[in-house]
C-alpha cells in the first residue's frame, strides 16, 4: 500500500505538446439532430402527491378526511396537463420561442436555416 501511494505522489502531469491532436471526425455540427433522447419523463406534482399519501396513511386511507389534499393534487395535475397541452400545441405549430428549450423538430428547423458548410 505504501508503494502505491509513493508512486501516485511522484506522478507529474503529461505535457500537451507530447500528445498531438488527431481529428477522428470532422469538427463541425451536423445539419440535423435525432429525436431519440427527446422523450421526457412526465413527473408532476410530487410534493402534492406525497402530502396526499401521508394524509391517507395517517387517516387509514379514508379519502373524506383528506379532501383538502385531494383537491390540491387535482388542481396541480390540471395545471400540469394544461401546460403540457399548450407546449404540445406550440411545438406542433412549429413556433420557435427564443430562450426556451427546443424539441428536436424545432432544432432541425433552425439548423436548416443555418447549415454548416461541407468544407473544413
Amino acid at each position: 500500500m505504501r508503494m502505491a501511494s509513493a508512486l501516485l505522489r511522484s506522478r507529474v502531469p503529461q505535457n500537451e505538446a507530447d500528445v498531438p491532436f488527431q481529428e477522428v471526425l470532422p469538427l463541425r455540427l451536423k445539419n440535423h439532430v435525432s429525436g431519440k433522447t427527446d422523450k421526457t419523463s412526465d413527473v408532476a406534482c410530487l410534493q402534492e402527491m406525497a402530502v396526499l399519501f401521508s394524509c391517507l396513511k395517517t387517516n387509514d386511507f379514508n379519502e373524506s378526511l383528506c379532501a383538502k389534499e385531494v383537491g390540491n393534487f387535482q388542481r396541480c395535475y390540471k395545471v400540469f396537463l394544461d401546460k403540457k397541452t399548450a407546449k404540445k400545441e406550440t411545438s406542433s405549430k412549429g413556433v420557435l420561442v427564443a430562450g426556451k428549450d427546443l424539441n428536436y423538430k424545432q432544432l432541425n428547423k433552425v439548423l436548416k436555416k443555418y447549415p454548416t458548410s461541407a468544407q473544413h
